[in-house]
């Protein structure tokens, strides 16, 4: 049996338990939404959390959640700066697009800084409360920028964390490749997804043992031999038929 421990932990966690792989829908494990876990046959996987309304079945690629045009290329309207050791953290204010945001829907995401001063700076998101569209959103930062933000000057875009609102990956890219599923998993609910090494995944055309592969631009969830404007998720283990699961290293 597979077990699974996280990089740098002290032990082991069980992959499987009772015969079934593991689900959760406990919500304290929102804060390791994208971390890595290494399995002891070498793989790697990354918890994510499945969105509402959708279901996870083994075998297919998934997508963390869509970017939100509305929450791209934002103006800024006030900037706190990190200080006093931590006790004032950074703060960001931004005026959003014609899209709401749910409190802390970008908790353990990124803003980046897409223009202006402080130009190409990844910054994590600690928090946020709820806002209406078209108005103004505080954003408290895990660290504060290295270089100064200005307000009504640099712009931000906002990045939601990798893992969560995991759908299946559709023919045209929405969000960040994911990784694929090993087990069915219930809507909403935390699970495993692979991101490294041997996994079956349903192939879309004949792939070739050997070949890069890419998502497919075709059958949503699914991968075809490698096209560059598509990107790479990794190599086709086995020779392939059409609809079928094959064996693909990935490396997510």
């Amino acid at each position: 049996m597979s077990r699974i421990t996280q990089r740098g932990a002290t032990g082991p966690l069980a992959l499987v338990a009772n015969g079934t792989f593991q689900t959760s829908t406990d919500s304290s494990l929102g804060t390791l939404l994208g971390s890595r876990w290494d399995l002891s046959d070498g793989r790697e996987v990354r918890l994510g959390q499945v969105a509402t309304g959708t279901t996870v079945v083994p075998g297919k690629m998934y997508q963390s959640a869509a970017f939100i045009g509305d929450h791209q290329n934002l103006a800024t309207t006030a900037v706190q700066a990190y200080s006093a050791n931590g006790n004032v953290p950074a703060k960001v204010t931004v005026t959003l697009g014609s899209t709401a945001v749910t409190a802390n829907q970008f908790r353990g995401g990124y803003m980046i800084v897409n223009d202006a001063t402080g130009e190409g700076q990844t910054l994590k998101i600690a928090s946020h409360p709820a806002a209406d569209a078209a108005a103004t959103c505080a954003f408290t930062l895990e660290d504060g920028p290295t270089t100064a933000l200005v307000a009504a000057t640099s712009e931000v875009s906002l990045t939601p964390p990798e893992g969560s609102g995991i759908i299946i990956m559709p023919t045209t890219a929405t969000g960040a490749v994911f990784g694929a599923s090993l087990y069915n998993v219930a809507a909403s609910a935390y699970a495993f997804f692979v991101t490294k090494g041997i996994t079956s995944v349903l192939g879309d055309g004949t792939l070739t043992i050997g070949s890069a592969v890419s998502c497919s631009n075709a059958v949503a969830g699914s991968v075809e031999n490698g096209v560059i404007a598509q990107g790479f998720v990794g190599t086709c283990a086995f020779t392939g038929v059409d609809t079928e699961y094959r064996a693909v290293v990935l490396n997510v």
